[in-house]
């Protein structure tokens, strides 16, 4: 049987082609390409990986599309430094921060397990060493059961190593430009940086100089 036979009965997936899907499984992430890698943005009841080279590097600026759009309060687990209140203000994000610290790991991932189980915020965002595999997937099966929507901020790694998140993103600072690597993605293959133009959302004193 010829190929185009095969592609024409739906036999063969194409992995470089996007699937369609129910619009409704996913949350705009406010960012165009950034969507379009996705199958659509950020998948609800999802717990997803952003993998920083350098911290401050325009991580929460990739967010504020999303957190802007939020009914509900938001949750950060050991973040590296105090919310500023009025910059969040300044981004139209309405929801001032609800902001657990702790003294261990082991502390931080209860209270996040906690939090999703309570179904009370929009987004949770915790600020984690490299998890293992088995809390990856206890986090995964708790966001999924309760349509939460998690982001664990990690340092930048260099291994390949199995886990369950959902996306899995390598961001980082090019010469000019904020790139962002897909690792894993629910619907299709790992991509090589690209260019997000988060940029436009910060302060003029903060934007690269080209």
């Amino acid at each position: 049987m010829q190929l185009q036979q095969l592609l024409q009965q739906g036999l063969v997936w194409q992995g470089q082609q996007q699937q369609r899907h129910d619009q409704q499984q996913f949350v705009d992430s406010g960012w165009v390409e950034l969507n379009q890698n996705l199958g659509g943005g950020w998948l609800r009841g999802s717990v997803n990986e952003l993998q920083v080279a350098q911290p401050f590097s325009g991580e929460l600026a990739l967010l504020v599309p999303l957190l802007r759009q939020l009914q509900r309060p938001i949750l950060w687990i050991n973040p590296p430094a105090q919310p500023y209140l009025p910059g969040l203000l300044h981004q139209q994000i309405e929801h001032s921060p609800l902001l657990v610290r702790t003294h261990s790991q082991q502390h931080a991932l209860w209270a996040l397990e906690q939090a999703i189980q309570s179904r009370q915020f929009g987004v949770l965002l915790a600020w984690l060493p490299e998890l293992s595999a088995a809390w990856v997937r206890r986090l995964q099966q708790a966001a999924e059961q309760h349509q939460q929507l998690v982001f664990i901020i990690t340092a930048w790694q260099h291994t390949d190593e199995a886990r369950a998140y959902v996306t899995r993103l390598q961001l980082q600072r090019g010469a000019d430009s904020f790139q962002v690597g897909i690792k894993k993605r629910r619907f299709g293959w790992p991509l090589a940086p690209f260019v997000c133009p988060i940029d436009q959302l910060l302060p003029t004193r903060r934007r690269l100089v080209s």
